[in-house]
């Protein structure tokens, strides 16, 4: 016990009994050489024990972040890794902070483990899954589906996964709530090569891939100026300030519904020019709001 700085005999073997007990640290003991060695050569000490207060707290907002997916499986997986890292390693006041990080939670809606695990499963093992969908425009269950999971996609607190569908021959994208019942089946695929169903240069609005994308061209005034200059559409994106204090942004999308959402969403403070059909969309839903007062 000298060699470590003066730690009593009993100390150590406190610290053995705890990495053998809780940490499950393959730890037995050689009376010839009179010393405790690890059975399995390759074991670690599990990499959060060595980490600082600052790190652990960290880990704490981090769990604060992931609240957004209450409900869903991936949320009860990661709060339980979540929870035996802070019954191990150092203890922060959780109670002085919980009311001084707060995140605004976004509505998730709850689906399945047996969704979630099936499909983690048909991805992994790169299997055909058959499924019941209730599509937002169908009054009635649809049965069926036959669909090669390809990636999995998380956008405003909900939860989609790109797939191919040979009938249809097309890849599509399904909410995992509206799935009500699911199998696995034996047929296998091969996922295209470096497939991404995601397109972070052109979209920030929405989920849905489009390829064809639009130049659009919105100009907004008052409040709503500080407001979208602090936003970033796409990676083409450019301002243009006015004398009269409103701007004309300029940016790529092919989502021209979500982004006529938005336009309205801003009410008199946007006014969209580009391109036509954006335009045209925006004059009908303002005609309809006036008749309907």
């Amino acid at each position: 016990a000298k060699k470590y700085g003066g730690v009593s005999l009993i100390t150590i073997k406190r610290d053995i009994d705890y990495m053998r007990n809780m940490l499950q640290a393959p730890i037995e003991y050689d009376k010839t050489k009179k010393g405790y060695f690890y059975l399995d050569k390759i074991f670690r000490l599990p990499l959060f024990l060595f980490i600082n207060e600052e790190e652990v707290f960290s880990g704490y907002v981090a769990m604060k972040l992931l609240s957004q997916y209450k409900g869903t499986p991936i949320y009860r997986h990661v709060k339980n890794i979540f929870d035996y890292f802070n019954n191990i390693v150092i203890k922060i006041d959780k109670n002085s902070f919980e009311k001084r990080i707060i995140f605004i939670e976004e509505y998730s809606p709850d689906f399945s483990e047996k969704i979630w695990n099936i499909l983690i499963k048909a991805i992994k093992e790169n299997r055909y899954i058959e499924f019941s969908y209730k599509g937002a425009w169908r009054k009635s269950e649809g049965h069926g589906y036959y669909i090669a999971p390809y990636q999995i996609v998380s956008k405003a607190g909900i939860w989609y996964f790109a797939g191919y569908s040979k009938r249809q021959d097309a890849i599509s994208l399904y909410c995992l709530h509206r799935i009500t019942s699911i199998k696995l089946t034996d047929e296998t695929f091969k996922p295209p090569k470096n497939f991404k169903y995601t397109n972070e240069d052109y979209d920030s609005f929405g989920v849905f891939i489009n390829k064809d994308i639009k130049k659009c061209k919105i100009r907004f005034f008052n409040e709503s100026v500080v407001y979208v200059s602090e936003r970033k559409f796409s990676n083409d994106q450019v301002i243009e300030k006015r004398e009269d204090g409103s701007i004309i942004i300029t940016f790529s999308s092919g989502q021209i519904y979500e982004v006529l959402r938005f336009v309205l969403s801003q009410g008199c403070n946007a006014i969209p020019l580009e391109p036509d059909e954006l335009v045209c969309e925006w004059k009908k839903n303002i005609e309809i709001m006036y008749k309907n007062i």
